[in-house]
C-alpha cells in the first residue's frame, strides 16, 4: 500500500516560494548585467566579491548594526505613536476625525523633506535618520489601526458593555482581533519603509550605517560595492521580517477567525 505524502507546512511552502522569487530576481539581475554591461549593473559575481570583501574587512557588521538600530528604533517609536493615536481615534470619533488629515499630510510629505528638516534640527548623525524613520512609520500604523478599530463588531462591543466585561478583556478580545488583519500588513510596510528611509537619511546626513557606506562607494565610483551595500541591507531587512513579523503572520493564519467574546452575567 502506498504511503500518502505528507503535505508541506505553510511556513516551508512559503519559504520555498520566497526562495524561488529571489532566484528569479537574481536571474533577472544577471541578465541585466549581461545585456547592459558592468558599468550599468555589475554582475552577481562582482557584487558577491564585494560583499565578501566588506564582511571580511569588518566594515559590514558595524554599518548594518547602525542601520538596523536607526530603522527599528524609528519604526518602534513612530509605530507606537501611530498605534496609540489610531486606537484612540477609532474609539473616539472626534479624535480620529481630527487626527486623520494630520497624519495624511505627514504621510504625503516626501521623506527627503523630513531628512533636510532633521539635519537642521538635530545636525548630521544617527538622530536625523531615526527621526525621519519615526515620522514616516507613524502615519502608516495610525491609518491601519484607525481602520481596524472602526471595523470591529459593534454588536459584540455593545454586548460586552451590557455585561460589564472588563475594559482589558474588551480590548484583547474585540479590538485586537479586529486589528490583526490591518496591523500585520501595515507593520510589514512600515518595516520596509523604515530601512529605505534610514539608508536614504544616512546617505544625506553622513551618519554611520549602510547609507554611509553607499556614500563612500559612490564617491569612489565603485558600482559593485554600492550594489553590495544594497544587497546587505536587503538581507538584513528580510531577516528582520522573518524574525519579527513572520511569526505573527503564522499565528494569525493558525488562529483563523477570532473566537467570540465570552462574558458572564
Amino acid at each position: 500500500m502506498a504511503v500518502p505524502a505528507h503535505p508541506l507546512s505553510p511556513a516551508l511552502r512559503s519559504a520555498i516560494w520566497g526562495t524561488a522569487g529571489l532566484l528569479v530576481l537574481a536571474g533577472t539581475w544577471q541578465w541585466g548585467s549581461m545585456a547592459f554591461g558592468p558599468f550599468v549593473l555589475p554582475s552577481l559575481a562582482e557584487t558577491g566579491e564585494a560583499v565578501v570583501r566588506l564582511v571580511a574587512s569588518g566594515k559590514a557588521g558595524p554599518a548594518l548594526l547602525a542601520t538596523l538600530v536607526h530603522a527599528l528604533a524609528g519604526c518602534a517609536v513612530g509605530g507606537a505613536v501611530g498605534f496609540l493615536l489610531g486606537v484612540a481615534g477609532g474609539l473616539a470619533l472626534p479624535v480620529g476625525d481630527m487626527s486623520y488629515p494630520v497624519f495624511t499630510a505627514l504621510l504625503g510629505t516626501p521623506p527627503i523633506a523630513w531628512v533636510v528638516l532633521a539635519l537642521l534640527w538635530f545636525g548630521p548623525g544617527g538622530a536625523a535618520a531615526t527621526f525621519t524613520v519615526a515620522i514616516t512609520a507613524a502615519p502608516i500604523l495610525f491609518i491601519a489601526t484607525l481602520q481596524g478599530v472602526r471595523t470591529r463588531d459593534r454588536a459584540l462591543a455593545e454586548m460586552a458593555q451590557l455585561y460589564r466585561a472588563p475594559a482589558f478583556m474588551r480590548f484583547t478580545d474585540l479590538v485586537l482581533p479586529a486589528l490583526a488583519d490591518f496591523l500585520i500588513p501595515a507593520l510589514a510596510t512600515a518595516l520596509a519603509f523604515s530601512f529605505k528611509v534610514a539608508v536614504m537619511a544616512e546617505v544625506l546626513s553622513g551618519a554611520d550605517g549602510v547609507g554611509g557606506g553607499i556614500a563612500t562607494a559612490r564617491s569612489h565610483f565603485d558600482l559593485p560595492e554600492t550594489m553590495a551595500w544594497i544587497v546587505l541591507a536587503i538581507a538584513v531587512l528580510i531577516l528582520a521580517d522573518a524574525l519579527l513579523l513572520a511569526p505573527l503572520r503564522r499565528r494569525r493564519a493558525g488562529r483563523g477567525a477570532p473566537a467570540p467574546l465570552s462574558v458572564e452575567a
